[in-house]
C-alpha cells in the first residue's frame, strides 16, 4: 500500500484542520477581546468616561478577533 498523494485525494489536496488551527483561532479570540478590553480602558482612563469606551473597546477587540479569524481559514 503506497500513501496516496494529493492529487489522489479526494478532498482535492486541501489540508485538513487540525488541533493547532483550533488552538490558533481561540487565541486570536482571547487576544482581540483583551486588546480591545485594554485600548477601551486606556480611553476610558485617559477621558474619564468608564466603562463606556471599556465597552466599545471589548465590541471592537470581538469584531477585530473575529476579522483575524476570518482570514486565519479562508
Amino acid at each position: 500500500m503506497t500513501p496516496e498523494s494529493p492529487e489522489d485525494r479526494q478532498d482535492g489536496g486541501k489540508k485538513r484542520d487540525s488541533p493547532a488551527s483550533a488552538e490558533s483561532v481561540a487565541f486570536l479570540l482571547l487576544g482581540g477581546v483583551v486588546t480591545g478590553l485594554g485600548v477601551g480602558a486606556g480611553i476610558d482612563w485617559l477621558v474619564k468616561t468608564f466603562p463606556l469606551f471599556t465597552v466599545i473597546g471589548v465590541f471592537a477587540g470581538f469584531a477585530l478577533a473575529l476579522y483575524a479569524i476570518y482570514l486565519e481559514t479562508k
